[in-house]
């Protein structure tokens, strides 16, 4: 299976948030729930400013590409200034938070490696 895809193909799908991480809005792109894929997920996000994916975790490995904007990435309370053009790779169970503290939208794109978005379990 090979498909192309871009934001404007996923005009029509809604954004999805969660009062859990204020700020904070996300579309997938490529996830078996989707489109059939297999084996990864990808999808896309934007962090308001003053926005914040709070301190969680998950078993799976991921990873951040910043393609726009500038945040505070928290790594167990370690704390690192990321922006557009970084990519960050998070090992499974590591706690991390993302906190938009710039004056424009942090956008970037989240890759797990795994069939569905839907079996990642963010635990706090």
């Amino acid at each position: 299976m090979i498909f192309v895809k871009n934001l404007k193909s996923v005009s029509d799908q809604d954004w999805t948030t969660t009062d859990k991480y204020p700020g904070v809005r996300w579309k997938f792109l490529i996830d078996k729930d989707f489109d059939g894929s297999s084996g990864l997920s990808l999808g896309y996000a934007e962090i308001a400013p003053g926005g914040d994916l709070t301190l969680h975790y998950h078993s799976p490995d991921e990873i951040y590409v910043i393609t726009n904007g500038e945040g505070i990435l928290n790594k167990s309370g370690d704390l690192e200034k990321i922006k557009k053009g970084d990519v960050v790779y998070i090992g499974g169970n590591e706690k991390h938070a993302l906190k938009n503290n710039g004056k424009e939208t942090l956008e970037f794109y989240w890759i797990f490696p795994t069939d569905r978005f839907s079996e990642v379990k963010y635990l706090s």
